[in-house]
This record gives C-alpha cells, structure tokens and sequence, in this order.
C-alpha cells in the first residue's frame, strides 16, 4: 500500500498538517515534514520543471495517437521518438481517430462495426466519467467525512491542493456534453446537425431532451456545491450533485444505450465529427496549453525568485486542466492503460507524497534531467505532483527570496 502523509480539519478551514509517517524518532521529524521547508528551493523548482516537460511529452502522444502523422511539428514529434512512435500497436498508420471513423470496414478489428464505435462512447467515454464524477471524486471524500474519518475524506478529493475540484468535475460533464452534441464549448451550446444527439433526436425527440437535461442537470448541482469541495465534503448539495450524476450514467447505460442499440443507421459522419471536431482538436488544445505550462515552469527556473514567474506557471495548470478535464469521456484508446497508458501517468490520484518527499532530499539529484530519470511511478509526476508543488491551500505559493 502507498504511505500518504495526513491532513487535519481544524475549526472551518481544513489545514495542512504533516503527520509523522516515518520511524526517525531521534530528532521527531519525517520526509513528508521537512517537504514544506524544501518548498521553491532550486530542488523544488528543478522537480517542477522535469514534470511539466515529462506531462508535456504525455500530452503531445496524446492528440499525435489520435491525430495521426500528419501535421505534427517536428518539435512536438521529436520529443515523442520521432516518426516510430505511430508504428506502436493500436495507434494506426494513420492515428487512431482514423481507427474510429472507419468503424464496420473490412479489417477494423479495434471496431468491427460502427455500433461497437458508439457503444464504446456511451460506456466507455461518458457514463464511465459520469459514475466517477459521482461515485468516487464526489463520493469518496463524502463517504468518508460522513463517517468521521477527515484525513481520509482530505486525501480523497482530488485538486485538493489548488481548489480546483469544482471546476475539475464541472468540466468532466462538460466533456460529456460536447461528445454528445458533437461540439466544443459551453454547456449550452448547440449541438452539432452530425452529432449523436441531433440522431437521437429524429429517433426520440423526447430521449435526447431527457439527455441533455441530465447532462445540464449535472453540470448544474456541481457548480452549485459550495467551494472549495475539500472544506464543505458533505450536505445537501454533494448529496443532489452525487445523485445527479447517478441519474445521468444511469440513462447513458440505459435509455440511450438502448436507442442506439436498436437503431440501424449509417453512423459514418456522427463518427467523423465525434473525432475530428470533438476529440483531436480537444487533445490538440491540450498538447498546445501544455507547452505554455511547460514554458512557464521553464522560465520560473530561469529566475527562480520572481513571483509574477510562479504566477503565470500557476495560470497555465489551471488553463491546461480544461481540456483534459474536458476530455475525460474520451479516456477509451490511446489514453488508457491497455495502449499507451497514458490517463494513470498525467492524472495518477491520490499522490505518494511520501516518495516526493524523499526525491527532493535525495541529495544526488540537481538536474532536471536526473529529476526526469526519478520519477517514473505514476504517483509522483503528473498534473497533482506539478499541482502540489505550485499551489498551497488553493493559493500559488511564494518564491523564495533566497535558496
């Protein structure tokens, strides 16, 4: 099991607290205590920028497997490996987008019909994210807080250390909605005349409104739970939010799978627009907002007592946690851990920050490169490692005046 360092609830506000994990009784200190007083030190920093080049890396794989060779700049394709990076199974020649939009053809093992390819996105894409939304990053941190165990229900919430959870799950349905009318962009947007929602429309008018309503339904219990989640666990507004998401993976499974089951229809254009309007160009928005992040840490390196530098790092994660939070009904194909396992090593939550701890004191690391060579467990890189190390108590840390 992975060791985690535990918070404390104190009066209103719950409070960051390193409890004492390890077994140095001598001087009464641990790794996880002593990682506040490495904060912003040139360590810190260097840890910081070897992980937002490594989740850099994760998110240009990312939109290139669907996206295919075609169109990738030469700096984005040689920090993948160059060109051999598509002959890896499963991506395809061609990406995997190419993959999904020639579902039923001849030789389309991945989706030997077009339904499979719809079926895929409606439990594999949107009710998957749908029940994880309300089950486990709702409900988890709400279980355990109703049963008086904060520590636990603290650890549990994910973009705890930035308070950005809100936002997270919000667009996690919003993620939802654009597969579904096949668009990007805000919860009330229309839908696409080629979407699966337009398609369900001419089959039950009245199906594809009970569909967007708990699309909208969810969205809108979420954003009215009261900020930040990690302070206000429990009460009415979780419990309709938890509900709510229940009853939107419910009619996914259900109704709308139904549908789509029953139906016989040339699914050939919903597919096209699926990947070429909703899922490329959401990774491709990932990948570029990534690089501004990555850019931003770089140069906090460079001049590592400037806080306006840490404030624009601090802009850029959450800028870059919008399409990936908006692509989590897409976590089927090149994201997941039976291709390139790519969703556990950019979003791996809960952190061990035990082991982060102990690679910031490990005296042999002072390069980026070398911090780059440590941290390969999913558990200690990605967006919360880069999050935990620029954000405290949902605010962006200060630099140090002097190292």
């Amino acid at each position: 099991m992975k060791k985690f360092c535990t918070f404390f609830l104190m009066a209103a506000l719950i409070i960051t607290s390193f409890a004492a994990c390890g077994d140095d009784d001598d001087n009464n200190t641990t790794d996880t205590e002593q990682l506040e007083d490495l904060s912003m030190n040139s360590e810190w920093i260097n840890y910081a920028t070897a992980t937002a080049s490594e989740l850099l890396d994760d998110c240009i794989q990312l939109w290139a497997a669907w996206n295919g060779p075609e169109g990738v700049p030469d700096a984005d394709l040689a920090r993948i490996g160059g060109s051999s990076f598509f002959s890896r199974p499963g991506i395809g020649a061609d990406g995997y987008a190419k993959i999904l939009k020639t579902a039923g053809a001849t030789g389309n093992t991945t989706f030997p019909s077009q339904e499979d390819a719809i079926q895929t996105i409606l439990t594999d894409g949107f009710a998957n994210i749908a029940t994880e939304v309300g089950a486990a990053k709702i409900g988890e941190p709400n279980g355990f807080a109703k049963d008086g165990d904060t520590e636990s229900a603290v650890l549990a919430v994910e973009s705890w250390y930035s308070w950005n959870s809100i936002t997270d799950y919000s667009d996690n349905i919003i993620s939802i909605k654009n597969g579904y009318c096949g668009r990007i962009g805000l919860i009330a947007a229309a839908a696409n005349a080629n979407s699966i929602s337009a398609f369900v429309k001419t089959v039950d008018a009245s199906l594809d409104e009970e569909v967007n309503d708990a699309i909208n339904g969810a969205y809108n219990a979420i954003q009215s739970m009261t900020a930040p989640f990690r302070n206000n666990l429990t009460g009415a507004k979780v419990d309709a939010a938890m509900d709510a998401c229940s009853d939107l993976a419910e009619i996914i499974e259900g109704r709308l799978f139904a549908a789509i089951t029953d139906a016989e229809h040339d699914y050939t254009e919903i597919l096209r627009v699926y990947a070429d309007e909703v899922v490329v160009p959401t990774y491709k928005d990932l990948k570029e907002r990534a690089w501004t992040l990555y850019n931003a840490v770089e140069a906090l390196r460079q001049d590592p007592t400037s806080q306006s530098k840490l404030d624009a790092a601090c802009v850029a994660w959450r800028a870059a946690r919008i399409p990936w939070e908006q692509s989590e009904a897409i976590l089927f194909g090149p994201a997941s851990e039976d291709m390139l396992g790519l969703d556990p090593s950019m979003d791996s939550w809960p952190l061990s920050q035990e082991d982060i701890a102990g690679i910031l004191q490990d005296g042999n690391l002072k390069t980026v490169e070398q911090f780059i060579g440590a941290i390969s467990s999913e558990d200690v890189r990605g967006f919360h490692t880069l999050e935990l190390l620029l954000f405290k108590d949902g605010k962006n840390r200060t630099v140090r005046v002097k190292n």
